[in-house]
């Protein structure tokens, strides 16, 4: 148990035990090339550890002998088992033997800091971005904590849902994990080479975490590796490094990395895991030291003269992963290699989903996938923060710092989004979804690492955004686009646009997956209703299995049907009965789409200058009034099947106030007209009964703000992202006591937020507890529908089997 294999002394019989990793480092080293040195832990060692451990759970009563019983498609189950495993592998002591061979090797490597790197000795599958290294002091506890960590790594939840992906049994998997010393970094990056072309270089500051993490854009080279001429070169987009933490007792107010000055940011568990033992921080870039490249020439020179050495000789193009440290016994700056990878063992899929394929570019830019599918196109670069007259080419991606509603022409015309600000709650994360272009948004740096006429492809499942050659003539008619209609005769800016109800399928890059048809499936007790806004919606939702519209967003309706413009121009016009007008006729669409099934109409939630929802209209009341007019003049064309929903209500004063406005305006409603609240202000968790008592008649909670407001957390930023959890235990106890008091109050409640979407495993709670309805996005109705059908199923079985157990 306590064999170690060290870097310098790997035979080619040894690669099976050592795997790829360790075996290409140790045939470099062998060439004299600069490598740092360390020893592997090799996968015997894993799996007499597990033997090892006394399993407290039946499930794992024979394993690891035997395959574990999941269903990774449970994700409550996928959880649970995976937080079990990786607990009892951490808590679990190592033994003695293996522990003293780890210190002793550990001391020959004499270094402060350590980083672990867990990898699969098998060539396949690929675990880029699976296993994450652990970076640990060098000091007997943290030395066993950061070889279980590294174990850990492959019972993750998500690394147990992609071995049971790619066809693979726990006993098939063998990880073998590279000990290395670790020293502070100046710069990390790759070297991709390229017989006959140009090879590629990237490098960020600091440790290679953040490149790893997808959290800087690094610097971009092309070089001619004959001579080391820069061909092109694209500054980054770096505002943060990892480094190791400085043995200082006072925190220190700025540091450096290099020539560059950098700030010390506090702890924060969403970029360092809270572990007493990290030997790391996070530190903020300067604005001078983000607008410098990283590299000096003469470094750059240097890395692409010690990469042409690897080359020379070696058969095959590679990717080398290079650091340059700092260490005090060297007054000049260290090169290392830590990783290398051999190109030509490597399959490229030839056929990617609705046929794209970048084949050889890797991906530029990460964020949050907040809209679902993959659309190749040009992009178009959005910065102007007056953008009304800009020029949009119709069928592109646009990228931008923010979306604004007002850019909703622009959005119907985009084949895809990405956006640096937001979450996936925001307006351009909604809008996109529903209709139904791929969105990536919390992309940091995306104005800058694109420019206008740059070809992307938008992967809006991974979160990812690549770089793609130009197609041909072919090529575009294959992603479904006209070469000869690609001109600027298709572009369009917001200033001269017009609502049409034509503008119904407006948007040709638009082609998602419709889901299964009404009549193909069983009804559920629980209504299943639609989130929707836009009437290019409509023809979505002729054969879906819904009940009718939860939530209806007036504000972003508002936008097609008045050319764009806020409705308070309107107002302030005195335009009221073109307003009354126009906005009858879009929300009449809707009302007929699905009658005589309930349609929810929320009313104008404008957020502005502090005013949100109905407490804006006590103090400007008219635009409230004219809305009013709105549903009466809908219904008052037949279309009875319309409700009224209050935004953003924080008092039982602002709701009284709206529903007295409500019965001056319109006094001979239809007897089924209701009016609703919106319950995601947290308020309603304590005065629900007395709303009811002042005449609310249903809720529908609104899941987004009630977890940002709950939890603390703006919901649109992407630098907390990791924090805003519409599971979090508060949440869900806050949603649960909503639900169960309005059935104690005899009155319907609805939950229309994105967390059903976003969450599917939560629908089977919310069933339990006695949720009315579930509205959702139009692209999360088949998903969503078969949760419900699984849940009700689980609960009649529950029943009958306490049945039969009263009976027996």
């Amino acid at each position: 148990m306590t064999n170690l294999y060290w870097l310098d002394k790997i035979q080619p019989s040894d690669r099976d035990a050592v795997g790829e990793k360790a075996f290409y480092l140790s045939c470099l080293l062998a060439q004299n090339h600069p490598v740092v040195p360390g020893f592997v832990v090799p996968a015997t060692t894993f799996w007499q550890f597990l033997e090892s451990i006394d399993w407290l759970e039946p499930l794992f009563a024979d394993w690891p002998h035997s395959s574990l019983h999941l269903n990774v498609d449970e994700p409550r189950q996928l959880q649970s088992i995976a937080r079990s495993i990786r607990h009892q592998i951490l808590t679990t002591k190592l033994p003695e033997a293996l522990l003293s061979n780890l210190e002793s090797a550990v001391g020959t490597l004499n270094s402060q800091a350590l980083i672990f790197r867990p990898s699969l000795t098998s060539r396949s599958p690929k675990t880029a971005g699976i296993l994450e290294s652990h970076a640990v002091r060098a000091e007997p506890e943290s030395i066993e904590a950061g070889l279980k960590r590294a174990w850990a790594e492959i019972f993750r939840a998500r690394s147990l849902f992609y071995w049971q992906r790619c066809g693979m049994e726990i006993q098939q998997i063998n990880p073998a994990v590279l000990v290395q010393p670790l020293q502070g970094a100046i710069a990390t990056g790759e070297v991709k080479t390229n017989a006959g072309a140009a090879w590629e270089i990237q490098a960020t500051s600091g440790l290679g975490m953040s490149l790893a993490r997808g959290e800087t854009i690094p610097d971009y080279y092309e070089v001619q590796s004959e001579t080391g001429a820069v061909k092109f070169q694209r500054l980054g987009y770096k505002t943060l490094a990892y480094n190791l933490k400085a043995d200082e007792i006072k925190p220190r107010e700025k540091t450096h990395i290099g020539n560059f000055a950098a700030f010390p940011i506090p702890d924060s568990p969403f970029l360092i895991p809270d572990f007493a033992d990290s030997c790391l921080e996070v530190l903020a870039l300067g604005e001078e030291s983000q607008a410098e490249y990283v590299l000096e020439e003469s470094q750059l020179q240097k890395i692409i003269k010690l990469s042409k050495k690897v080359v020379a000789g070696v058969d095959s193009d590679l990717i080398l992963q290079w650091t340059i440290s700092e260490t005090e016994n060297n007054d000049e700056p260290q090169f290392y290699f830590t990783q290398v990878r051999l190109l030509k063992a490597e399959k490229i899929a030839s056929v990617r989903e609705n046929a794209i394929a970048p084949a050889r570019n890797p991906a530029i830019l990460r964020g949050l996938g907040a809209a679902s599918g993959k659309a190749e196109a040009v992009a178009q670069v959005m910065t102007n923060s007056h953008p009304e007259n800009a020029q949009f080419l119709a069928g592109g991606i646009l990228v931008a710092r923010t979306i604004e509603p007002h850019w909703l022409p622009w959005l119907k015309l985009a084949a895809g989004v990405v956006v640096e600000q937001g979450g996936m709650t925001g307006h351009g994360a909604i809008l996109a979804r529903e209709l139904g272009i791929p969105a990536v948004v919390g992309v940091a740096g995306a104005t800058r690492a694109i420019e206008t006429g740059d070809w992307v492809l938008v992967d809006g499942d991974s979160g990812q955004v690549f770089a793609t050659a130009e197609p041909d003539g072919d090529r575009l008619r294959e992603l479904g686009q006209n070469p000869e209609n690609y001109t600027t005769a298709a572009e369009m800016s917001i200033a001269n646009y017009q609502f049409s109800t034509s503008d119904r399928s407006s948007n040709p890059a638009s082609k998602s997956r419709q889901p299964e048809s009404a009549e193909s499936v069983a009804p559920t007790g629980t209504q299943l209703l639609v989130n929707v806004s836009q009437t290019s919606s409509i023809d979505r939702l002729r054969n879906l299995p819904i009940d009718g519209i939860g939530l209806l967003r007036s504000e972003l309706m508002a936008l097609e049907a008045l050319d764009c413009q806020n409705p308070k121009v309107w107002l302030q016009d005195g335009r009221q009965s073109e307003f009354v007008s126009r906005m009858a006729d879009c929300l009449s669409l809707f009302a007929a789409a699905v009658s005589p099934r309930p349609i929810f109409y929320r009313s104008l939630d404008l957020r502005e200058s502090g005013t949100d929802g109905s407490f804006s209209y006590t103090f400007e009341p008219e635009l409230f009034d004219w809305e009013l007019s709105v549903l009466q003049k809908v219904c008052e064309l037949g279309h009875t099947n319309l409700n009224l929903m209050l935004p953003f209500v924080r008092s039982v004063d602002e709701f009284v106030y709206c529903r007295q406005r409500l019965e001056t305006i319109w006094k001979n409603r239809p007897a089924q007209f209701q009016i609703w609240i919106m319950a995601e202000v947290p308020s309603v968790l304590f005065l629900l009964p007395d709303y009811v008592k002042a005449g609310v008649q249903g809720i529908s909670i609104g899941t987004n703000d009630l977890a940002q407001f709950l939890l603390g957390i703006d919901r649109n930023s992407q630098q907390v992202a990791g924090g805003f959890n519409g599971r979090d235990r508060a949440v869900m106890r806050a949603i649960e006591q909503l639900i169960r008091q309005a059935r104690a109050a005899g009155i319907p409640c609805s939950i229309c937020g994105d967390a059903t979407a976003l969450y599917p495993e939560i629908v089977e709670s919310l069933v339990r507890w006695g949720i009315s309805s579930i509205s959702v996005n139009v692209d999360a109705v088949e998903q969503t529908w078969r949760a419900i059908a699984r849940a009700e199923q689980r609960l009649l079985l529950e029943a009958a089997r306490s049945i039969l157990t009263v009976d027996s």
